[in-house]
């Protein structure tokens, strides 16, 4: 099974960290989605850019991928919960590209926040065709002093990994 993970990632990358193991332990591409124009480098303007491009559903243009998605049966797509919701970058990717005949496995990020991320992820990759596996939330600190550390614990990512393999 070929195998693509795409994830998005802003600042402190702790969606980054899991994708990056997911990638080791399944093989397969590894794709940091970005968007065409970058979100500004100061984080509190990337706070009320976000919080605003969510408000309204905003899909934005995204970078070439380097990768066809068609080439792949099997999508691992990770983001970083915004506003309870999926970042929209992951939301275009998700809305440009047709899944069918194909799995995907979403999962998310969050600070104890988690949303409808799954639930809105999941029916969209069905909406474009996908059948949906192994979906999952990974929670991180909520202490901004400290929120790279996982509260998920390291068994469970493991668990959860080694059910992709």
């Amino acid at each position: 099974m070929k195998t693509l993970t795409v994830y998005f990632s802003y600042t402190v990358g702790n969606t980054k960290r899991i994708a990056e193991k997911v990638h080791e332990a399944v093989g397969g591409d590894i794709v940091r989605l970005e968007p065409a124009k970058p979100y500004p480098t100061d984080y509190n303007a990337t706070v009320n850019q976000g919080q605003e491009e969510v408000s309204r559903n905003y899909k934005p243009a995204l970078k070439p991928l380097g990768v066809n998605v068609a080439d792949y049966d099997r999508i691992i797509i990770g983001t970083p919960t915004w506003w309870y919701k999926m970042a929209p970058v992951v939301l275009s990717f998700l809305s440009e590209n047709d899944f069918t005949g194909k799995t995907v496995v979403p999962f998310m990020t969050n600070a104890g926040w988690p949303g409808s991320v799954i639930k809105d992820m999941t029916e969209l990759a069905e909406k474009k065709g996908a059948t949906v596996e192994h979906a999952h939330e990974f929670r991180f600190s909520s202490d901004e002093k400290h929120f790279d550390k996982m509260k998920t614990s390291e068994s469970e990512l493991e668990q959860w990994i080694n059910s992709l393999k």
